[in-house]
């Protein structure tokens, strides 16, 4: 049984390749220092010129150690987005625009030159959600299967009533949207050491956005919204009583008539990234394993990149369910035919 993961990020190399011949001028450049080569932004980030800094390291596009790393951890097929770092939603939004289309036209390369290995999923200058509903119909025209968004728009919430438009958009084309965290809460304060941004900070933020996603009626105003989570929905399937109770118990969730939040946790996807077989096993059991897909996080240092068939709990599942995670629920989101 070999496994699709709809949870792994790269740089395309035609990007890099434009960015090195200098196409995007000092918007976007790699420089290389004695800690190794950073992709660097430039431009206005949040009304004020500022440079943003992304290590670049290797297994972001080179293509060989991946084709490796794939056969050795059991994985046929990928459904690629970007580092979610290059969502880049504070920089200013003509900026963004360009890039994310280069981005999207580079991953759409690769899907067309390795379609038994690759499909692909778009990025979009979402600080400009007219801008990103436009980006996203032109993607999808062009072979991507859905797109990544960051948890937060530069910092505001997903329920952002400007938002609406690329919701739109996303539901009238059938787009799954997978839902990863960056610019996460507390990252510049109590959550700065210890890589506590990332331990807590990532988990904490995809919570935040389920929770606007639920409680400021953007499910609602949206029924065919389809949503896949990173790190198994955050905390969500470990919260999710105490929104229920507090459901019963205050009228602050009720303020744009959102249902109670147990109606919405089965329109959404999760993947498998939590380290833990008691916790996946119970994850697997609440949510449903017909909700559970798999996904690595490849590249990144807190994904998981063991042979899929180690995932932790996983084996303590039935054994259709265990295919319904590794392969059939990926293809039924995302319609593949591998």
């Amino acid at each position: 049984m070999a496994a699709i993961d709809p949870h792994t990020h790269i740089y395309p190399g035609q990007f890099i390749e434009d960015v090195r011949a200098g196409r995007f001028g000092r918007t976007a450049s790699i420089e290389a220092d004695q800690h190794g080569e950073w992709l660097i932004t430039r431009g206005k980030v949040l009304g004020r010129e500022s440079e943003l800094r992304n290590k670049l390291t290797p297994l972001y596009y080179e293509l060989p150690s991946r084709f490796a790393d794939m056969e050795r951890m059991g994985v046929a097929h990928q459904v690629l987005s970007i580092g979610p770092a290059m969502t880049l939603y504070t920089l200013e939004a003509e900026a963004n625009k360009e890039l994310a289309a280069s981005l999207n036209d580079g991953l759409t390369a690769l899907a067309r030159e390795y379609p038994d290995k690759f499909s692909c999923m778009a990025t979009v200058p979402l600080q400009a959600p007219e801008a990103a509903a436009a980006e996203l119909e032109r993607a999808c025209a062009n072979g991507h299967l859905g797109v990544m968004i960051a948890s937060n728009v530069a910092g505001k919430n997903l329920d952002d009533p400007g938002l609406d438009v690329f919701w739109a958009k996303a539901e009238a084309l059938d787009a799954p949207v997978f839902v990863h965290p960056t610019n996460v809460l507390g990252s510049d304060d109590r959550l700065r050491d210890f890589y506590l941004r990332n331990f807590i900070g990532n988990p904490l933020d995809t919570t935040v956005a389920v929770a606007c996603l639920i409680f400021g009626g953007v499910m609602d105003r949206f029924p065919g919204l389809r949503f896949y989570l990173s790190h198994v929905g955050g905390f969500v399937p470990w919260i999710r009583g105490r929104w229920q109770h507090g459901y019963g118990e205050r009228r602050e969730p009720k303020v744009h008539d959102a249902k109670d939040p147990e109606q919405y946790f089965g329109r959404f996807y999760y993947d498998t990234i939590i380290h833990n077989a008691d916790c996946f096993e119970f994850a697997a059991k609440t949510l449903g394993a017909e909700r559970i897909l798999y996904g690595t996080d490849y590249p990144a240092d807190m994904g998981y990149h063991q042979p899929a068939r180690d995932i932790p709990g996983l084996s303590r599942l039935p054994e259709a369910e265990q295919e319904m995670i590794l392969t059939t629920n990926a293809k039924r989101v995302y319609g593949l035919a591998v």
